[in-house]
């Protein structure tokens, strides 16, 4: 009978290439992948054999990150290249990497009776979209900054080498980052049985507790059995998850019309290091702030959209060139170009024009921030922008924007200029 020493797990002469391409790559770049991916390239670029556990790691590796291929940079020829990603996926062995471990995963899969050794099989043990989703980003702020370390800090994991939760399954030996004593975005050695707050465990590897029988001499609708829950929060952990999107309002907006009739939105997005609360403090809300230059790599790199209501065609675009983001001692700052032509623009000015709309928010992703202890406070380190909207029905209703002229820039106008908005900042730190 076939065993697993029968398969040939040793890395062919195309994927020894690419380990090689992908070391020198991240040594001239600085960038791309993790100390797994690194130690990765080393067996590979070594003709290590590998184990049936790594086999499956490299599978779900490239089933996970193949969407990188379509991210500028990815390419030869194309701006940024090598990319993170790119430089990522060379680590593991690249394209003959993932037809080789595809490949010998089907061998695998076909000894599975006879495997000692533990897998997760993502196939077996999917993940969530919401795991997938803080999977993903988890990657992209490991690609951008470098791995988190153990520590309860700002650039931590709030990793512990022994789990409270262990008899419910939430142990790192269940996570998919986690992989002979390393992670895949935690720095240092890594206990089996620890764990942290970025861990990512399929559902079916949580361990829930089992409910009482109900005796046979009682009927069922007489003694209905309530399903067992999990418990498998830690504390304060659901308040510091990183959300996909949130939205907030935006700061000191103004609309006004140029001499040849065209239509220019202006003012701040966010300002810096200035607290504002989110919700009630009394029933769960904190205060957050923005920290100074927290939007400066979005502003220099995000592709954002100005929109209505966060959908819709959009009617400027920083990609296009019709709309410009500046992060600056203020704030990051807003100014975009409307097209006159343009039906929808024209319903906008007219309905901000007439006060039926003056109202706006902008949406954003959190890639680095750090609560306090008791998750009263937060405050934003980096973030991505994904649009600017004027909004029916804002998250914040103290939010304002108005229409203004070129030549009504008092204190006085219907809206306030951004000289305005400068002075009003310097108010409100002097009055701290």
């Amino acid at each position: 009978m076939a065993t697993i020493d029968d398969i040939d797990l040793i890395p062919t002469d195309a994927m020894v290439d690419e380990a090689v391409r992908g070391l020198a790559w991240r040594q001239e770049f600085g960038r791309g992948g993790t100390a797994v991916g690194v130690a990765r390239a080393r067996d590979i670029s070594n003709r290590v054999r590998l184990s049936a556990d790594t086999v499956q790691r490299m599978a779900s590796f490239f089933a996970r990150h193949e969407v990188d291929k379509q991210g500028e940079g990815f390419d030869v020829g194309e701006d940024g290249y090598p990319s993170a990603g790119r430089i990522a996926w060379a680590l593991w062995g690249g394209d003959p990497g993932m037809s080789w471990a595809n490949a010998r995963l089907a061998e695998i899969a076909a000894l599975e009776s006879e495997r000692s050794f533990r897998m997760i099989d993502l196939t077996v043990n999917p993940i969530n979209g919401r795991q997938t989703a803080e999977h993903d980003y988890t990657h992209l702020i490991v690609d951008e900054f470098g791995q988190y370390d153990q520590s309860m800090g700002a650039n931590g994991a709030g990793y512990v080498a022994e789990s409270g939760m262990a008899d419910h399954g939430m142990v790192c030996a269940n996570c998919i980052q986690f992989e002979e004593g390393m992670c895949h975005v935690v720095t240092g050695e890594i206990a089996a049985g620890g764990l942290c707050k970025l861990y990512i465990i399929p559902e079916s590897l949580m361990v829930s507790e089992t409910p009482e029988e109900t005796p046979e001499d009682t009927p069922v609708e007489d003694a209905p059995v309530e399903e067992p829950a999990v418990q498998v929060e830690l504390d304060g952990f659901e308040r510091g998850v990183a959300l996909d999107r949130e939205v907030r309002k935006l700061e000191k907006v103004e609309i006004r019309a140029t001499e040849d009739g065209g239509t220019i939105l202006e003012g701040y997005a966010t300002v810096y290091d200035y607290a504002y609360s989110i919700g009630d403090m009394d029933r769960g809300g904190f205060m957050e702030t923005i920290a100074a230059g927290a939007a400066a790599k979005s502003a220099n790199e995000a592709d954002v959209r100005l929109l209505i209501n966060h959908e819709g065609i959009p009617l400027a675009r920083t990609k296009s060139g019709t709309m410009t983001l500046t992060s600056d001692d203020i704030g990051l700052r807003v100014m975009a170009e409307l097209d006159p032509t343009n039906p929808v623009s024209a319903s906008l000015r007219s309905a901000m024009e007439r006060g039926d709309m003056d109202q706006m928010s902008f949406a954003f992703r959190v890639l680095r921030d750090e609560w306090s202890a008791d998750y009263s406070e937060r405050k934003i380190y980096e973030l991505k922008l994904f649009d600017v909207s004027m909004v029916t029905y804002p998250a914040n209703p103290a939010t304002v924007a108005k229409v203004r002229n070129d030549d009504t820039l008092s204190e006085t106008a219907s809206g306030r200029s951004v000289e305005m908005a400068k002075r009003q900042l310097e108010a409100i730190t002097a009055r701290r």
